[in-house]
C-alpha cells in the first residue's frame, strides 16, 4: 500500500520530480456506492464493512487487518482512521475526507455558505478541474506543510455573537452536553496539561469541522495514539443504550472537538507545525446508481420496455397511467417498466411496486437521474410542463440493451394493449408518434406565427408533420447514432423553443418519423380547443382526430386542465374510473380539495447559484457540442462560476 503517488512521463519512466514529491495516502470514507475522482492518492474505503449487508467490490474495507469496523455506528469515519493507523503505511502523509465532502485543492477561493462549505452538485470531470482534485494538485497543495485541515470557521456567523463551542455542541438536537463534559474530564484526567486548551476551545467560537485532515505520517500516528484511548474510555464509561441513531454517533462528534483541542495544545506548546487550511467542498449528489440490467431472455414471452418520468408529487398520476396500461396489457409479453425520477420516496416506490408488479410478467424499476440531469440548464416555457419532460432523452443511455423503447407521459389513460404499438416496424426511423392536431391547427391561423416559428426556429420543411411527444416509440439505436444525451440536452437548452423537448425532437427528427394512428394519442378538449384550434387544422387531419376520438386507444390530458385539478374537464370520468382503483386515490381527491402535496426537504445546504447558463450561449458557437474543446470549456465554465 505504498504506491499512492507516482508521476511518469509519456513513455512510463518516472520523472525526477517524483523523487522529491511526498507520498500521500488519502482515504475517502463511504457507506454507499458513490462516484470517485480519478486519483491514485484518494482511495475509497467502505466503513462499517464488518456488518455491511453488501460488501463493495471496488473499494478498500475498514475491517481488513486490525480494525474497529463494528464500532462504525458510533465512531463514524473514525473507523477508517483507526484502520489506516494500523496499516503501517509506507507514506509521508495520511489524510481523510468523506464521500460527499472533499478538500478544495484549488488555491483560488470559492464562495462558501454560512457553515464554511462550498456547495456543488456532482462528482465529475468538471468538479475535478474546478477543485484541483487530481494527484499532482494534491501533492502541490500539501508539499511543505505538516498539517492540513478544513478552514477554521467562526460559528458566530450562523449562531449569533454569544455563541461558543460549548453552546454549539449543547444546541445540537441529538447531542448531550453531559457527554461533552464527560469526554473533557477523561482528557484532563489522562493529560492534565490539556486543561487550559479545553477551556480555550469550549469558551471560544472557532473550529475546523468534519474530521477531515492531512497529517505528516509521524504526526498522524501520535495523534491516533492520543485520540483512540480517550474514545475507548468514553465508550467504556458511558451508557448510550437508549440513544437515537444520531446520538449514537456521539464519539464521532466528540472527535471533531478533540482534533481542535489537540491542535490548540500543540500551538500553545510552541510546536512549529506548518498548518494549512483548505476549503471544504460539499457535493450534494455523490451517489452512484447501479446500472440497469436486461431481463433474462424468454423466447416464449418477449419484453416490452416502457419508460415514464415523474417526481414524487406526480406519483398518483403515473401510478394511474401505469395501472390503466396494465389493465389492457397482453399476457403474452413481459413488461419492463422504468420510472425515471429525482425524488420519489422509498415509501412511494414500495407502494407502487406492491400495487403494480406481477411476478414474472410486470417488473417496475426506479432510476434516479439526478446526477445526469443536474449537469444541464433545463427550463420549460409552460407552467404545466416540468423538467421531467426532458427525461425521455436519457432513455437511450440508461437502457442501452434495448434498441426500441416505448415512452409514455404520465397524464394518460391507456385503453388498448401497448404491445401492439411497440411491435411497430420502424426501420431506421428515430421515432414513431402521432401528428399533433393542436400544432396543425395553429399552423393554419391567419397570423402565421406558428408557421414562421416552425420554419425559422425549428427549421422544419414540412411543419404539418410536427408530432405530439406524449406517446413515443423510440428507436434508441438510431437516436444514439444521431446524438449523445449530452448533445440532446444541450440542444434542449435553447430558450426559443415553445414546447421544449417536443420541439427538440421535431426539429432533429424530421424525416425520420413513423406516424402512428391518432387513436394512440387522443388529446382532450382542454379549454374548448377542439373547436377553437383543432378544427383549424387541415380537413383530413381533423377528420382523423374525430374518428380517433370515437375509438380511443390512449387518452391524453395534455394541457393545463387535468382531472385532478379540473373535475369536470373533458373525459374526467374515464380517468377516475382507473384512479379510484389505485392506492393513491385519496391523494388525488385531496388535490381536488385544494391540498398541495407535501414537499420533500433537503438536508443539504442551499446550492450556490451558478452563472453557467449565461456563458453557455457564448460558448456554443465557439466550442461545438461533442467536441474535445467542448469538454474542456465545460470544465472551465464550472471553474469560473465557482470562484467568489
Amino acid at each position: 500500500m505504498s504506491n499512492y503517488h507516482v508521476i511518469s512521463d509519456a513513455d512510463g519512466a518516472t520523472t525526477a520530480s517524483a523523487v522529491c514529491d511526498p507520498r500521500i495516502a488519502m482515504f475517502v470514507s463511504t457507506h454507499k456506492p458513490v462516484h470517485r475522482f480519478e486519483s491514485s492518492i484518494m482511495q475509497l474505503v467502505q466503513v462499517g464493512a464488518a456488518q455491511a449487508k453488501v460488501r463493495f467490490a471496488d473499494t478498500l474495507h475498514d475491517d481488513e487487518g486490525e480494525n474497529i469496523s463494528e464500532r462504525n455506528p458510533a465512531y463514524c469515519e473514525l473507523t477508517t482512521q483507526y484502520w489506516a493507523w494500523k496499516q503501517n503505511l509506507d507514506v509521508d502523509y495520511v489524510g481523510f475526507c468523506h464521500y460527499r465532502r472533499y478538500f478544495d485543492f484549488n488555491p483560488e477561493h470559492h464562495t462558501e455558505n454560512s457553515y464554511g462549505e462550498v456547495i456543488d452538485g456532482y462528482i465529475d470531470e468538471a468538479s475535478a478541474v474546478a477543485y484541483h482534485l487530481d494527484d499532482a494538485s494534491i501533492v502541490r497543495a500539501v508539499r511543505g506543510y505538516d498539517v492540513v485541515t478544513t478552514g477554521v470557521n467562526d460559528i458566530r456567523r450562523f449562531m449569533g455573537p454569544r455563541a461558543t463551542m460549548r453552546t454549539h455542541y449543547a444546541k445540537a438536537p441529538a447531542l448531550y452536553e453531559r457527554d461533552l463534559d464527560h469526554m473533557m474530564k477523561i482528557l484532563v484526567a489522562h493529560h492534565p496539561e490539556y486543561a487550559p486548551d479545553v477551556k480555550t476551545f469550549l469558551e471560544g467560537h472557532e473550529a475546523c469541522f468534519c474530521n477531515m485532515f492531512i497529517m505528516r505520517k509521524d504526526i498522524f500516528d501520535a495523534y491516533c495514539a492520543w485520540l483512540f484511548p480517550l474514545l475507548d474510555e468514553f465508550m467504556a464509561t458511558s451508557d448510550m443504550s437508549r440513544y437515537s441513531k444520531e446520538a449514537l454517533r456521539t464519539p464521532g462528534h466528540l472527535a471533531e472537538r478533540l482534533l481542535n483541542i489537540y491542535l490548540i495544545h500543540q500551538r500553545r506548546q510552541g510546536t512549529a507545525w506548518r498548518h494549512k487550511e483548505l476549503q471544504c467542498v460539499h457535493f450534494e449528489h455523490p451517489e452512484r446508481h447501479a446500472d440497469l440490467a436486461p431481463f433474462p431472455a424468454d423466447d416464449a414471452r418477449p419484453v416490452v420496455p416502457v419508460a415514464f418520468a415523474a417526481d414524487d408529487a406526480y406519483v398518483p398520476m403515473v401510478t394511474t397511467t401505469i395501472h390503466s396500461m396494465l389493465t389492457h396489457a397482453s399476457r403474452d409479453v413481459r413488461f419492463d417498466i422504468v420510472v425515471l425520477h429525482r425524488d420519489i420516496t422509498p415509501e412511494h416506490q414500495a407502494t407502487m411496486k406492491a400495487f403494480l408488479e406481477q411476478p414474472g410478467t410486470v417488473y417496475l424499476r426506479f432510476v434516479d437521474v439526478s446526477d445526469i440531469i443536474g449537469r444541464y440548464r433545463l427550463t420549460t416555457n409552460n407552467p404545466h410542463i416540468s423538467v421531467e419532460t426532458y427525461y425521455r432523452f436519457l432513455v437511450q443511455e440508461l437502457l442501452p440493451f434495448y434498441d426500441k423503447v416505448l415512452y409514455l407521459d404520465s397524464d394518460l389513460i391507456v385503453l388498448d394493449d401497448v404491445a401492439k404499438l411497440y411491435a411497430l416496424e420502424m426501420g431506421e426511423c428515430q421515432v414513431a408518434a402521432a401528428r399533433d392536431i393542436d400544432f396543425a391547427g395553429n399552423l393554419n391561423m391567419k397570423d402565421g406565427k406558428r408557421r414562421r416559428y416552425a420554419q425559422d426556429v425549428l427549421g422544419m420543411t414540412e411543419p404539418f408533420d410536427y408530432f405530439q411527444a406524449g406517446v413515443l416509440v423510440l428507436n434508441t439505436r438510431a437516436m444514439r447514432a444521431a446524438h449523445s444525451i449530452e448533445e440532446w440536452l444541450t440542444i434542449a437548452g435553447d430558450e426559443r423553443y415553445i414546447y421544449n423537448d417536443q420541439d427538440v425532437l421535431n426539429a432533429q427528427c424530421e424525416g425520420s418519423v413513423v406516424f402512428i394512428d391518432p387513436s394512440w394519442n387522443v388529446m382532450t378538449d382542454c379549454a374548448g380547443r377542439i373547436k377553437l384550434v383543432f378544427a383549424q387544422a387541415p380537413a383530413d387531419f381533423f377528420d382523423a382526430y374525430q374518428q380517433a376520438r370515437a375509438c380511443e386507444r390512449i387518452v391524453h390530458y395534455a394541457g393545463f386542465e387535468k382531472p385532478w385539478n379540473t373535475p369536470d374537464c373533458d373525459r374526467a370520468e374515464l380517468y377516475w374510473r382507473y384512479a379510484r382503483e389505485t392506492p393513491f386515490y385519496e391523494a388525488l381527491l385531496a388535490r381536488l380539495g385544494g391540498a398541495k402535496p407535501r414537499k420533500r426537504t433537503s438536508t443539504a445546504h442551499a446550492r450556490v447559484l451558478s452563472a453557467e447558463s449565461g456563458l453557455r450561449r457564448v460558448l456554443d458557437p465557439l466550442v461545438p457540442v461533442g467536441s474535445a474543446r467542448r469538454e474542456v470549456a465545460k470544465s472551465l465554465v464550472r471553474n469560473i462560476t465557482r470562484k467568489s
